[in-house]
């Protein structure tokens, strides 16, 4: 029996953390519960959007910039707050706004957004931060330990998929394209980003699905030949996915 969107927020936020192994009481320095990002955008019929995992809150604490402090009120969800310095905004919805949503002409009620691994996990730099804080950083949330937790959470993302019905799923960056289509090389996973849309098994579900490259990779403009992919997307991904959702929706 298929869930309610209800149904599913709840269960992700009781249920996920012990479901990939994960501790289910984390905390952030300052004691914050680390929870699962439940999806908040949950339009039907609409488009998919995945990303890797959520961001978080940071704050400027004793002298330590961006420390993770809380987490996001949903994925890619436009927030502002002050950080002890300065008001910030959510920058991956920011991103998500300025390089897909907008030059697509889509609505996040058009969307259902959400990240594969349902945790903020911290990288190197954020566990460093902590250390010199005094605190440590929740064992097994560490940045390197994405795609195991990925794999783990792809059965979560099936029961989203039935849900959502979309008429579009659109992955963000190679290592979600290169895990759902069993491709391991970079090279190779980078030859699946691009605007064309195939068809995708995601356990039992198939899907129509188009593999593109981060938002956050998309905003790097410079040397096009060490980064391509702002170039592609403005000039090629975009055009070409907006021509096919038109298409999709006629």
């Amino acid at each position: 029996m298929t869930d309610t969107i209800a149904q599913l927020q709840k269960a992700i936020l009781a249920d996920y953390a012990g479901s990939v192994g994960l501790d289910t009481n984390p905390r952030y320095y300052g004691g914050a519960r680390l929870r699962p990002v439940v999806p908040l955008d949950t339009a039907i019929g609409g488009v998919f959007v995945l990303g890797a995992y959520p961001s978080a809150r940071f704050e400027s604490v004793s002298g330590e910039n961006d420390v993770p402090v809380g987490d996001n009120l949903g994925p890619f969800e436009p927030e502002r707050y002050f950080d002890g310095g300065r008001v910030r905004t959510q920058k991956s919805a920011d991103e998500l706004k300025e390089f897909y949503l907008d030059p697509l002409g889509l609505d996040r009620r058009d969307c259902w957004i959400t990240d594969i691994v349902k945790v903020f996990l911290f990288k190197e730099g954020h566990r460093e931060k902590y250390g010199r804080l005094g605190t440590p950083v929740p064992a097994g949330y560490e940045r390197e330990r994405f795609e195991e937790l990925a794999q783990k959470s792809i059965g979560w993302i099936e029961r989203e998929l039935l849900v959502a019905k979309p008429r579009l799923v659109m992955t963000l960056g190679t290592e979600i394209a290169g895990l759902l289509r069993g491709v391991k090389s970079q090279s190779k996973r980078n030859t699946l980003l691009g605007p064309a849309i195939t068809r995708l098994q995601v356990g039992s579900t198939e899907v129509q699905a188009v593999h593109l490259a981060h938002p956050g990779i998309v905003m790097r403009k410079g040397d096009t030949e060490k980064n391509p992919w702002p170039r592609l997307h403005e000039g090629e991904h975009i055009p070409a996915l907006k021509a096919s959702l038109a298409v999709m929706s006629s």
